[in-house]
């Protein structure tokens, strides 16, 4: 630890680094505490979080929680874009900044959070740095990288034959580290953080925001250092090992202050929150945690033992994963758990550890319980260990926590349909929306946390009305899973409502209110639905009524009549009590009045272009439509082939639609293939495209006689082979409208042309010389491999005869 002495001006302080959730760092914390008795424990933490605390060391807040921090940059502090960030402060029984506060609360010490608040971190950060490096997706407080990752480091570990810093800090700092003195622990760990801030360079702290933190940091120091002055009473100070030199410095004056403009607190929040031993695992990426979060804990809790506490859970861990994996896998026996306890107390010897650590428990489970090669197939064993050593804890807040009240009507919804939320694990839920009014309901609320972005649920089967798939369904099947980014989300979200209900309507009319198309309208009529928000069903209707009329987007039109009829479908089954047809006979009229500007699509809008025409010929088809309509949209078709320039497979599709309909004959379509056909390179190449339009809509031409087909023959017998290897991709797509049972069928057919059967089809006289040449070069390479094989048999049986 380091001390800056007392003087008139100010009383003593003492700084003790620490590894963010470390156990080793947490029992020493709390021991010094106890020793030294400070008047105030100051730790590293956004001092905009003070008020969290009574809180946070409550007796019925259980860790894992994390202080949730939000930072909206309204005054472009951050970039122009004006962003919204976020972050966690995770915290475990074994952090030991919580082992501080939760030491000052118990002994009556005055405790503080000293570091500067969230949003004037990121404005103290240069872009793609520190909180700001945006490619990692950061969003962790306290990062440890300029502890763990530097070239000193790298060559540390190499000169002491360890793998990763990790296992480095767990050998020196963690295994047998509670039974040594608390002021010779901080001294080792002082000396390896002062190296490692010596081998970073001064750029790389400025650019990160950690000088400006580091300076703030200070000040608050002497702040609560000279409130103590002429007193006995000692300032301790608790931050990141990375960060006490640099305060040493500042706090002894050898370094230069520097003042920092703050941001508007006003664009701030901060919150607790619930977290998960899963989230806080530094393997899931957070970036300043240890990894094996679950291990870790069962070692905390074994602190005020007598023994050996690394190794006892490492005992502990084996047999346990052993017992899971026979009661999943059926197989491992007790003299396996033997074997893997053995190994792991061997590798500890051999590694000059005191005793077993996490890298030698994983190492033993590995030798030892996978048998055969380590692949997906046999790591049974160690997915099993990796969950044991991660945890599945959820943390909870006292009730005086200041939490938005959305999060407790999300519990309260939780409660009600029965769903897990006290643990990580991933659940799944079948709904049958349309026989049970509970299921129905639940439905909804699963979709309501669907459109607020909570990553709570995700659709596995059902009716999906977005992408306007398996309508036919009557059950849903979802899955959930808590996680720290559900409180997240509908933290970030309570400004719009109270509960889940208020927020999604706030938020659908703000989307009221932006520019949309009819098909980004209709899209969230859709949600609506599915959310079962029957007040906003008609502002919403209305509003989709107003951007039919409006949008002249062809292809946006087209998806808001599809997902119009879609609803007017299942709107019995929805309950929405809206009349769909006037939607329905507008979009359809619009749709009519467009068509002729689309003869001329790029091949990239050819299906959607398709499927729009085969939609129209399907609403224009119904009762309740006016025979105007389907008049019109056949003058328009007939207008379209007119068009000397249409987009071949487009004019495929519309002959086949007019001769569907009766408005053409098989002869006039054989003539319009023909003149593709006859005419130019350019157009003979369009005869695909043109057959794959025609069959998407008239696919039964091909069996009304023999004419087309051997027009079809008459094609393939004119391009070369080269070009037939050109067309070939666009051949697939136009016959992959066929069935198998009448791709047999044309093939029978065009085998008849040529006086063949299916059996001569299958039979080959000839063989090519290419093919001769391949099979010949096989055969070699096979007698060369028999030959090898005999030598090899040969030579076993001389050395059996001789032994």
């Amino acid at each position: 630890m380091e001390r800056i002495l007392r003087s008139e001006k100010m009383a003593e302080i003492i700084l003790l680094p620490v590894r963010h959730h470390s156990p080793a760092c947490a029992f020493h914390v709390n021991r010094t505490i106890e020793e030294i008795r400070p008047a105030v424990i100051l730790v590293e933490g956004p001092d905009n979080a003070d008020a969290l605390i009574p809180v946070m060391v409550h007796e019925e807040t259980k860790a894992p929680f994390a202080i949730y921090y939000s930072y909206h940059d309204q005054s472009g502090r951050i970039s122009e874009e004006k962003a919204h960030y976020k972050c966690y402060y995770p915290f475990l029984d074994y952090s030991p900044e919580l082992a501080a506060l939760r030491a000052g609360n118990r002994l009556g010490i005055r405790t503080a959070f000293i570091d500067l608040p969230y949003g004037d971190i990121l404005a103290a950060s240069r872009e793609g740095r520190g909180l700001l490096k945006a490619e990692e997706e950061k969003s962790n407080y306290n990062d440890d990288y300029l502890l763990s990752r530097n070239e000193y480091l790298l060559k540390l570990c190499e000169r002491t034959g360890l793998r990763s810093f990790d296992e480095f800090w767990e050998k020196y700092f963690e295994l047998n580290g509670m039974q040594k003195e608390s002021i010779r622990w901080f001294d080792n760990l002082l000396v390896y953080c002062g190296l490692a801030r010596e081998n970073t360079p001064r750029e790389s702290m400025e650019e990160d925001g950690c000088l400006a933190r580091e300076a703030y940091m200070a000040e608050r120091i002497r702040e609560h250092a000279k409130r103590l002055a002429g007193t006995e009473g000692k300032v301790l100070v608790v931050t990141g090992g990375f960060h006490t030199p640099g305060l040493k410095a500042l706090l002894a004056g050898e370094e230069e202050r520097k003042k920092h403009d703050k941001v508007p607190e006003k664009d701030q929040g901060v919150y607790l929150m619930p977290y998960s031993m899963e989230a806080a695992d530094a393997l899931n990426g957070y970036a300043s945690g240890m990894p094996f979060t679950g291990f870790y804990q069962k070692i905390w809790d074994r602190t005020n033992e007598s023994g050996t506490p690394c190794e006892d859970v490492v005992l502990d861990m084996i047999v346990a994963a052993g017992k899971e994996t026979r009661r999943k896998e059926g197989y491992l026996s007790t003299y396996d758990e033997i074997c893997a306890c053995a190994m792991a107390r061997g590798l500890a010897g051999l590694r000059g550890k005191q005793e077993p650590g996490a890298y030698e428990l994983l190492d033993a489970v590995l030798s030892s319980f996978v048998k055969g090669e380590y692949n997906l197939a046999s790591d049974a064993p160690m997915r099993i260990l990796r969950r044991m050593m991660t945890g599945n804890a959820v943390g909870a807040l006292c009730r005086q926590a200041d939490v938005p009240p959305i999060i407790y009507d999300f519990q309260e919804e939780c409660r009600r349909f029965g769903l897990k939320i006290n643990s990580t694990l991933e659940t799944e839920v079948t709904l049958s929306i349309f026989s049970n009014p509970k299921h129905r309901r639940e439905s909804m609320f699963f979709n309501r946390m669907l459109y607020l972005n909570t990553a709570f649920v995700r659709k596995i089967k059902g009716p999906n009305l977005q992408l306007k798939k398996d309508r036919n369904l009557m059950r849903e099947i979802w899955k959930y899973k808590w996680s720290s980014q559900v409180n997240a989300a509908l933290i970030e979200v309570s400004v719009y409502g109270a509960t889940l209900e208020e927020a999604v309507i706030s938020l659908v009319k703000e989307e009221l209110k932006k520019e949309l198309g009819a098909r980004e309208s209709a899209l969230l009529l859709t949600r609506v639905f599915e959310m079962g928000l029957k007040d906003q069903t008609e502002p919403v209707f209305v509003r989709v009524h107003e951007l039919l009329l409006q949008d002249t987007d062809f292809y946006s039109v087209a998806e808001a009549l599809k997902s119009l009829m879609m609803m007017e479908e299942l709107e019995s089954l929805y309950g929405s009590r809206l009349d769909f047809g006037e939607l329905i006979a507008i979009g359809c009229r619009k749709l009519i009045g467009l068509l002729p500007a689309m003869a001329r699509i790029k091949d990239e809008d050819l299906d959607s272009c398709m499927n729009a025409l085969k939609l129209l010929y399907r609403v224009t088809g119904r009762e309740s439509m006016a025979g105007q309509e389907r008049s019109d949209y056949f003058s328009a078709l007939e207008k379209m082939t007119r068009d000397g320039e249409i987009n071949a497979g487009l004019n495929g599709c519309v002959h086949g639609i007019l001769y569907g309909s009766g408005r053409e004959a098989a002869d006039e379509i054989e003539m319009v293939c023909k003149g593709y056909l006859g005419g130019t390179k350019e157009q003979l190449f369009s005869t695909a495209q043109f057959f794959r339009g025609l069959f998407f809509t008239a696919r039964d031409l091909v069996f009304i006689g023999e004419q087309f087909v051997r027009m079809l023959d008459g094609f393939y017998g004119t391009v070369s082979e080269e070009e037939f290897m050109e067309l070939l991709p666009k051949l697939r797509m136009a016959f992959a409208y066929f069935t198998p049972r009448e791709i047999d069928r044309i093939a029978a057919m065009a085998a008849g042309l040529h006086g063949k059967g299916g059996q001569d089809i299958l039979e080959r006289t000839k063989v090519y010389p290419d093919w001769y040449a391949y099979g010949k070069e096989l055969d070699d390479y096979v007698r060369a491999r028999m030959a090898v094989r005999k030598d090899f048999l040969s030579g076993q049986s001389t050395t059996a005869k001789k032994i």
